[in-house]
Order: C-alpha cells, then structure tokens, then sequence
C-alpha cells in the first residue's frame, strides 16, 4: 500500500491510496472461508459447499466490503499519524474513481478529497461591545412589591369578579358546535381577572358571579399556550390548548395584598433587620439587580459571538462543503435548501471553529466533578433542607447518578457551564463599555437585535 497527498487548493488536498491484491485478499479469503462453512445451497451439507461456488456467489461484494474496511482504516491511521485537522470527512473523487473495474482488477487507485481547518488568529481585545447593568427603576420596584403582596396576602370569597379578583371554575372542552365534547378535557382552572390579555373577553368576565356559565376561547383570552397549559393543568402539544371552554364559576376569590410592614419584611428577608419601606425597596432593587445580572451576561455572550463571527478572518472550503453536508445529509436536503441555507451554516462552523480554538487556547475546561457538584447544589436548593446528616448525602449522589446518566441533560449542563466560562473570559478580555439601562429598555433593545 502507498497514500500520497497532493494540494488542490489553501485548504482542500486528494489522498491517494494504491492498493495491490496483497493487501486485502487475505481477509477476503478468510470471509469467503467463513461463509463457506455457514452457507446453505440445495445440494450439499453445510460447510461443504465448494469454495470456487461460493466465491462465484459471494466473491465480489465481499471483495468491495474488504477494500472499503482497508481505505477507512488506512484514511483514519493516516490523518491520524499526520496530525491533520481535517473539516468534514473524506469523500471519495467520483471523477477519478471512476473507471475502477470490481470484477476484473486486482491493483486499485482510489482517490480522497479532503479539507483542513483554517488557521485562526483571535484578539478578544479589538472586540468591543457594551456590557449593560440592568438597573431597577421605580416602575420595576413598584411591580416587585406588589407581587410580594399578593404572594403573602390572603384571599377570601368575593361575589362578583373584578378586575383583581381570582376565578376558580369547571372547565369543560366545546366541540366546533358549542356542545361539550364527549371525552374531552374536564378539569379544574383558577386564573387572576388581571391575567386576561384580550379586552373583550375581560370585559365579560368582570361581573361574573358564583354559579354563572361562560364560554371562553382560552388560547385568545390568556395570549400563550403555556398560560393556558399552567391555567388548566394540560399539556401545550395538545389539540385541546386551542378549544372553547365551557366555564361555570365555583368560586370568586378577591386577594388582600399584605400590608407592608415590620412583619412582611422579616418574611420575605428574614436575615436582614429591615425596619422602613424605604429600605425594603432598596432590598428588592438588590435583588432584582442580581437576578437580571444572567441576562445582561447571554446578551454579552450573544453580542462578542457575533463580532468574533464578523471580525475574525476565518477562510473556509465552500464548495468542499457544501459536497460534503450533501453527502453527510443525503436525501433529508435537496441542492437548493443547501445554497438557501448555506450562510447560516458558514456562521455555526465559524463559530465552532473560533470556540475550539478560545478552549483550547484559554484552557478552558468543564470536569464530571463540576457536573456533579452543579447538579447536586441544584437538587440540595431546590428538594433538601441542609443537613450534615450521611444518610441525605447518599440519597443525594444517587439522584446525582441518576442524572448523569441522562445524556441529554448532561449536555444541557454542560453547554451551560462552558457558557459561563466563556462569559467569564470575555468579561476579562473583551473591550467592554459599562451602560447602565432599565429592564424595559433592555428588553426593547434585545427584540430589536
């Protein structure tokens, strides 16, 4: 056997592989011996089938399955031994390959085409972005204390629904002729008046009064599927999410937010001595800060990844690409789809290409132990009061075990940590300009971007 290379281009080459019979007929000659011992033809007892017949049979698609096994191992051993950083995977040169001759030849060319990854020079330093501190205003704060009384005040029965009141009602599914649907969703549903998005349908339902029916499209009447879902305890992948519902009100609670005072601090930040209201909202601004420091820190994130992607010279192989995802992807995308959509992928391998090399270079790693120990803080928080005691920290790594084994979970979490890494690092090296902004204008700002 002998591999030669040759340029084609910057970054694409042809592998040449020569292949002689001595190469592959041994292992040829052994699977035709192995399927002569298990071969059954009318006529003769197993293992006794004569191996010229077999060969006639078998012969040359075994030859073909032999050559392929010694091409792919030959390829990988010799971009391996070469250290070749290799986009994509070979393809075989259907022009040059062309003319092979399976039932006649014993000496063979095959030829292999080839991409290598570009060289990549970054300087986080000539990225500048702005880093913005979230910052809460009073229209923020306002909202935030009024949550805090509602989730801490108590409620009692009302009889007629307002606008601040909370209905509790059957629901029954409607079929396309307004008659309850045999079969369908009966369920439960409590929702706050307030919630409803739609004018109309609020304007009917103020006024309700315990026992009164109303028919309700949900879906228009609270905006999303995942209210509707929360609102009536079904999945948002159903049918049923974009039925009428008939509903007939069991009870109108009407919600008497907590008082703000001495009592209501000491429930809400029971390791801060808040006396004044004063210093109650200045609490929650803290909070509310530190809470929207995670957002700010996936728009930098999202803002330095789309000025390494549109500022970093990364020279790719198009058209070797392009054959290359055809290939990889054959018969799920059709030429046009590609060319369509072949900007967008330019995006997403610059983009791994430009990440390999930060890891690589910042040394920028996410270990089991990390894994564990993240996955066992947020069980600890979220299902366990602390404790020192042995049995609790067994039962935790056995849930911890459990979702290690969780393929798709496991990546989650560590995307998200190497997410964090990679934000730390940026806000290290990256050109930052502070601004400070309201959560209204930043959420204005990123639905523009």
């Amino acid at each position: 056997m002998q591999i030669t290379q040759e340029n084609t281009g910057n970054l694409t080459a042809v592998i040449k592989i020569e292949l002689s019979q001595s190469d592959y007929q041994d292992k040829v000659s052994k699977q035709l011996k192995d399927f002569q011992q298990k071969a059954n033809v009318p006529g003769f007892r197993p293992g006794k089938v004569p191996f010229g017949m077999v060969q006639k049979m078998y012969g040359k698609g075994v030859k073909i399955d032999e050559i392929n096994k010694v091409l792919s191992e030959a390829l990988e051993n010799y971009i391996t031994e070469n250290k070749m950083d290799t986009l994509g995977s070979p393809l075989m040169n259907e022009e040059k390959n062309a003319s092979i001759d399976w039932e006649n030849q014993n000496d063979f060319e095959f030829y292999f085409d080839i991409a290598m990854q570009p060289t990549i020079n970054i300087n986080l330093e000539a990225i500048k972005v702005d880093q913005f501190n979230i910052k809460a205003d009073e229209k923020m704060i306002d909202q935030f204390v009024i949550d805090i009384q509602k989730r801490h005040g108590h409620a009692h029965s009302h009889d007629e629904a307002q606008e601040n009141d909370i209905i509790h009602a059957e629901a029954e599914e409607l079929d396309e002729n307004m008659n309850v649907k045999p079969n369908g969703i009966n369920t439960k549903a409590s929702f706050a008046v307030e919630k409803i998005v739609d004018k109309d349908i609020k304007a009917t339902v103020i006024g309700l009064k315990k026992d009164d029916i109303i028919d309700i499209d949900m879906l228009k009447a609270f905006g999303t599927k995942e209210e509707v879902g929360r609102i009536m305890n079904i999945k948002i992948d159903t049918e049923a999410i974009n039925s009428i519902y008939r509903l007939k009100a069991l009870e109108i609670s009407h919600l008497h937010e907590a008082e703000l005072n001495e009592e209501l601090f000491l429930k809400v930040y029971p390791q801060d001595e808040i006396k004044t209201i004063q210093d109650f909202r200045k609490r929650i601004a803290e909070e509310a800060e530190n809470y929207y420091v995670k957002e700010s820190d996936q728009k930098l994130l999202g803002d330095v990844i789309g000025k390494l992607i549109d500022e970093t010279a990364v020279e790719l192989p198009a058209e070797f690409l392009k054959r290359w995802l055809l290939e990889s992807n054959r018969n799920k995308i059709t030429i046009e789809q590609l060319e369509a959509d072949f900007g967008a992928y330019e995006r997403s391998l610059k983009w791994q290409l430009i990440e390999n090399k930060l890891i690589t270079e910042n040394n920028i790693q996410v270990a089991d132990a990390e894994v564990k120990s993240y996955i066992k803080e947020f069980v600890l928080g979220q299902y366990f009061p602390k404790s020192e005691d042995e049995e609790q920290d067994k039962r935790l790594d056995s849930i911890v075990d459990t979702i290690m084994k969780n393929e798709k979970e496991v990546k989650r979490i560590y995307d998200e940590m190497y997410d964090k890494k990679m934000i730390t690092l940026f806000k290290e090296k990256v050109n930052t300009t502070a601004k400070d902004i309201t959560f209204e204008e930043f959420v204005k700002l990123v639905e523009r971007k």
